[in-house]
């Protein structure tokens, strides 16, 4: 049962002027039905995604191990030796000299 549109006038002192306002029933103040074809749409976006982004997944992972370079075994990374107490910038220089 619905019930019929009220109307209500009232001043509004920031233009000066008399405002007819009508109250809608929730019935007729509802954009549409249930959202049951918007969640579809939704839903098949998602899925549709997902079936994207898996293969991309494992294709990007492939791809990062191809290029990954491998160092050699035998290839030594040169190590500072130890210093017993920090250096100054003006020792590090002396001892450069």
């Amino acid at each position: 049962m619905t019930k019929p549109m009220e109307t209500e006038a009232r001043f509004e002192q920031s233009d000066g002027k008399l405002h007819v306002e009508s109250q809608l029933p929730e019935t007729k103040a509802k954009q549409g039905r249930s959202g049951r074809r918007v969640l579809t749409v939704l839903v098949a976006a998602l899925v549709l995604a997902f079936i994207v982004w898996i293969p991309v997944e494992i294709w990007g992972d492939k791809k990062g191990e191809q290029m990954q370079p491998s160092a050699p075994a035998d290839t030594q990374v040169p190590t500072a030796p130890p210093s017993s107490a920090p250096q100054t910038p003006a020792e590090a220089d002396a001892q450069q000299r």
